[in-house]
Order: C-alpha cells, then sequence, then structure tokens
C-alpha cells in the first residue's frame, strides 16, 4: 500500500526549476515520472538504505528507439551518485547488497517512464527476480553512472535493465535484470 506521504507526492509534482535541470529528451510531464517515484521510495523515516537513496540523483530522461526494432520506443533514465561510506563492505568497495538496491531502484523508473510515455498508468509493481553480474569494484569516492532502459512492459509486467558505471575509472561495476509484476490485492470476500 502506498503511504499519505507517497500520494502527495504523485499529487504535488516538482518544481518546473528541478525539472528542468534533468536532461534527456523527455517532455517536462514525463521527467516528473522518475523523480516522483524515486521520491515516494524515500517517502518512509524508516524507509531501508534511505541514506543511500537520498543521494540518487536523476540526470537524464529520455524515449529512444529501440536499436533492433525501430517501433519500439525505450524509456531511458540516467541517475548518478558518488560512493560513500555508508555503501561500502568490509573490504571498503561498494557493497553488492548496495549496487543491487541501486539497480532495483532505478531501473524500475525506466519501465514507470515508458508507461507514462504511451499513456499507461506510471506504476512500477514488485521485483519478481533482480539477476545480476557484478564485473569490478568500486572504490570510495567512486563516482557512479547507473543507466536504466526499459526492456518490455504490458498488462502487469514489465522487465527493465541497469549498467552501473564508474565514471572516474572508465569501467561496468554491476548490471542487472529486473522483472516486475503488479502485486496481487488482498481478497475482499474471505472474511478473518
Amino acid at each position: 500500500m502506498i503511504s499519505a506521504a507517497a500520494r502527495s507526492i504523485f499529487n504535488d509534482g516538482f518544481p518546473d526549476d528541478v525539472i528542468a535541470k534533468v536532461g534527456g529528451n523527455a517532455p517536462p510531464e514525463i521527467k516528473g515520472v522518475p523523480l516522483k517515484w524515486l521520491a515516494a521510495f524515500r517517502a518512509r523515516d524508516a524507509s531501508f538504505a534511505k541514506s543511500v537513496a537520498t543521494k540518487v540523483k536523476v540526470v537524464e530522461v529520455s524515449l529512444v528507439q529501440n536499436p533492433e526494432d525501430h517501433c519500439r520506443t525505450e524509456g531511458r533514465v540516467v541517475c548518478e551518485i558518488d560512493v560513500t561510506s555508508d555503501m561500502l563492505n568490509a573490504t571498503g568497495n561498494m557493497h553488492d547488497g548496495c549496487a543491487v538496491f541501486l539497480i532495483d531502484e532505478c531501473s524500475v523508473c525506466s519501465l514507470a517512464t515508458l508507461n507514462a510515455a504511451e499513456g499507461r498508468e506510471p506504476q512500477v509493481g514488485v521485483s519478481q527476480a533482480i539477476n545480476t553480474v557484478f564485473h569490478h569494484p568500486a572504490k570510495l569516492g567512486a563516482k557512479l553512472r547507473i543507466v536504466n532502459t526499459s526492456m518490455s512492459t504490458g498488462e502487469g509486467i514489465g522487465s527493465c535493465r541497469s549498467e552501473i558505471w564508474d565514471t572516474m575509472n572508465h569501467r561496468l561495476v554491476a548490471s542487472g535484470v529486473q522483472l516486475q509484476m503488479v502485486p496481487s490485492q488482498p481478497l475482499t470476500w474471505v472474511s478473518h
């Protein structure tokens, strides 16, 4: 269930000057979609990894032609974050769990973006699977660029992919593919 604080984020929107700072070719109302979703994810005071989530910055929202099928459009959302001490494991590298968290939260923004652009509800669902490959470690202070692209979206299910790049060292840190589905609704006819 979406909290009252998160619901107000969707109703109120973001100021034009905030949306104007986001690059990409998407229209302003579509650029607001990933901003709203990331803000909604952070709306609860005790949300998981809030100290990390609050540092994620959306820098680009675009609608791009699929290179394999020119009749299809993809949602592309690029986020950035610097690796800080609260993201590290015992060896001083970004924790693999933190990478999966970033893939989880950022990748679904590409689905919400595409859904909104195509006139569907810009909702995201629950994770069914997040398949992740860890390529290289990211050290404290690394500047990460998280490139998220929708793959497929339809009736109640969607898939998206992410690549986390260390822009200072020009290497891929992690990549992932996420499968999302709309959660089932509780049965109203069953008595408790």
